[in-house]
C-alpha cells in the first residue's frame, strides 16, 4: 500500500470517531498524531496530507496545530455534500448553522418512525453508505418479512437525491429475486440482460435491470434466492463495474450502480462468502416487537391516521384495544399490524355506518386473535406500564390530522375496502336482507379480502 493511502486510511478511521459536536468544537487530528500512529516521519505525513487536501479528500482546520478530518465523514455528519474545493472548517460551522437547519426537517429519513430512536443507528449506517466516496457503499438490509426493508431502501434512494449524491432523475430499480428463483437462467437474464440466441426463446437482445439502473440504485429483494452463479456475476460487477449480457463472451459493458440488497435469511448461511465480502454495510432492521414502545405506538397512530383519512371519519380507539393491537404482532411485523388495523377499522366502519363522524373501536369488538395480544403485552410489565403512561382512556385519530402516507409501501391494498362495504351493504338492503345477517356476511367478506391480500406476503 502506498504511503499516501496508509495516511488517508488512518485519518478516515480516526475521523469516524467524531460527532457533530466535535466538529463544532473544531476537533480533528494533527500530522503528529498520525505520524505517531503509523511510524512515518512527521514531515512526510504533512506532505501527504497536503496532497490529499489538493485531491479534495480531506478538510484542514486552521489553528495551532493544524488539524485534519476526512471530508466524507464531515459530509455525513452535517447531512449534505460540500462543494468541491471546500476545505476550511470555519466555513463549515457557518453552513451547519444555516443550511443544516433549513434541511433538517426535509430529510427523507426524518419521516421514518423511529428516526431518532429505534432506527437511529440504522439511519446513520445508511447515510454513511450513501456518502462514502466516490459512489457509496453496497449495502445489505436484513430483517424479517414486514419490518420495512423496501421502504428503508427507498428512503436511502430519496436521501441520496436529497443530498445531491444522485441526480434528481436517477433511477431506482426494484427487483425481487424470488420471482424467477426456479429458473436461474431467466433470473440472470432479467438482471444482466441477454443477447439474441442466448437461450431457447431469446429471439432478440434485451437490456437487464443493471443497465436500467445505471447512475442510480438497484434494489435486489430476497437476494438469498439468487443462485451461486448469479451471486458471482453480481460480485464481479461490484468489483469491476463491468458485466456481460447472458450469451456474451467478449464484450465488457459498464454501469455505475449502487446495489442495495435485502434478505429475510441469515446471510452467512444463504449467501456466498465471496459475495458477502463485497458488501461492507449490513443494516439490521429490528422486528416490531424489538422496537421501543413509543415507536410501536407511533406506528399504530400512523396506520389509524391513514384509515381515518381514507374513510374521512374520526376513529376513537379504546386504550385496551390499542394494547391488544400492539401485542398482537407476532410474525408479520408492520405488515401484520396494518392488516389487523385495517380489519378492526373495517368492522368498526360497518358497525358505525349510521354515524357520519366517528368510528368506535373498543376491546370487546376485537376478534379473539387480536384480543389475545392484550394478554401477550400484559405479560411484559414494563411495556404495558409504558403504554398506559402514553395513553389514558383512548386514542382519538382525526382525518384532518397529520398524515404521511407511504407511497412506496408494499402493504397497501389496491382496493378501497370501505367502498366495497358500502356498496355491498346497499345491495343487500335493497334485496331486503336483515341488518344482523348483513353484518355477519360483510364481516366474513372483510376477512376474505384482507386475508387474500396479505397472504402473498
Amino acid at each position: 500500500m502506498k504511503r499516501i493511502d496508509k495516511i488517508y486510511n488512518c485519518l478516515v478511521e480516526k475521523s469516524k470517531t467524531l460527532t457533530l459536536q466535535n466538529l463544532k468544537e473544531k476537533k480533528g487530528f494533527s500530522a503528529g498524531e498520525i505520524s505517531a500512529d503509523l511510524g512515518i516521519l512527521r514531515n512526510n505525513v504533512s506532505m501527504e496530507l497536503n496532497n490529499l487536501l489538493r485531491q479534495d479528500k480531506i478538510i484542514k482546520l486552521k489553528g495551532r496545530p493544524v488539524l485534519y478530518i476526512d471530508k466524507a465523514v464531515v459530509e455525513n455528519l452535517i447531512g449534505y455534500k460540500l462543494d468541491k474545493g471546500f476545505n476550511v472548517l470555519e466555513d463549515i460551522n457557518q453552513l451547519i448553522k444555516e443550511e443544516k437547519s433549513e434541511k433538517k426537517d426535509l430529510s427523507p429519513f426524518h419521516s421514518l418512525i423511529g428516526a431518532h430512536s429505534g432506527l437511529r443507528n440504522q439511519i446513520e449506517q445508511a447515510k454513511a453508505a450513501i456518502f462514502y466516496p466516490p459512489n457509496g457503499l453496497h449495502t445489505l438490509i436484513i430483517g424479517q418479512t414486514g419490518v420495512g426493508k423496501t421502504l428503508f431502501a427507498n428512503t436511502m434512494y430519496k436521501y441520496a437525491k436529497f443530498t445531491k449524491r444522485l441526480e434528481e432523475d436517477a433511477p431506482f430499480i426494484v427487483f425481487n429475486c424470488a420471482d424467477y428463483y426456479n429458473n436461474p437462467q431467466l433470473l440472470i437474464s432479467h438482471i444482466f440482460g441477454h443477447v439474441k440466441g442466448a437461450f431457447t426463446g431469446a429471439d432478440s437482445d434485451k437490456e437487464g435491470i443493471v443497465e436500467k439502473a445505471n447512475n442510480g440504485i438497484l434494489f435486489l429483494d430476497e437476494i438469498h434466492r439468487l443462485p451461486p452463479e448469479g451471486q458471482e456475476m453480481i460480485f464481479y460487477f461490484m468489483d469491476t463495474g463491468t458485466y456481460n449480457k447472458l450469451g456474451e463472451s467478449e464484450r465488457k459493458r459498464k454501469a455505475n450502480v449502487l446495489i442495495i440488497a435485502a434478505t429475510t435469511e441469515e446471510p452467512t448461511s444463504s449467501l456466498l462468502k465471496t459475495f458477502l465480502r463485497r458488501i461492507p454495510i449490513i443494516i439490521n432492521i429490528p422486528n416490531f416487537e424489538e422496537r421501543p414502545i413509543k415507536d410501536r405506538l407511533d406506528m399504530v397512530k400512523f396506520l389509524f391516521a391513514n384509515e381515518a383519512h381514507r374513510v374521512n371519519k374520526s376513529i376513537k380507539i379504546q386504550a385496551d384495544a390499542v394494547k391488544a393491537l400492539i401485542g398482537s404482532v407476532s410474525y408479520g411485523n408492520i405488515g401484520q399490524l396494518k392488516s389487523n388495523i385495517q380489519l378492526v377499522c373495517a368492522k368498526g366502519f360497518l358497525n358505525s355506518m349510521g354515524d357520519k363522524e366517528f368510528i368506535n373501536i373498543d376491546f370487546k369488538s376485537l376478534p379473539s386473535e387480536i384480543k389475545n395480544g392484550f394478554f401477550n403485552l400484559s405479560s411484559k410489565r414494563e411495556e404495558i406500564e409504558e403504554v398506559s403512561q402514553l395513553i389514558q382512556s383512548h386514542l382519538m385519530i382525526l382525518p384532518s390530522g397529520h398524515r404521511n402516507s407511504i407511497k412506496d409501501d408494499d402493504y397497501e391494498p389496491p382496493f378501497n375496502l370501505y367502498k366495497i362495504i358500502e356498496d355491498k351493504v346497499a345491495l343487500l338492503k335493497e334485496e331486503g336482507v336483515d341488518e344482523e345477517y348483513i353484518k355477519k356476511f360483510i364481516t366474513t367478506d372483510i376477512n376474505i379480502h384482507i386475508k387474500s391480500f396479505y397472504d402473498k406476503f
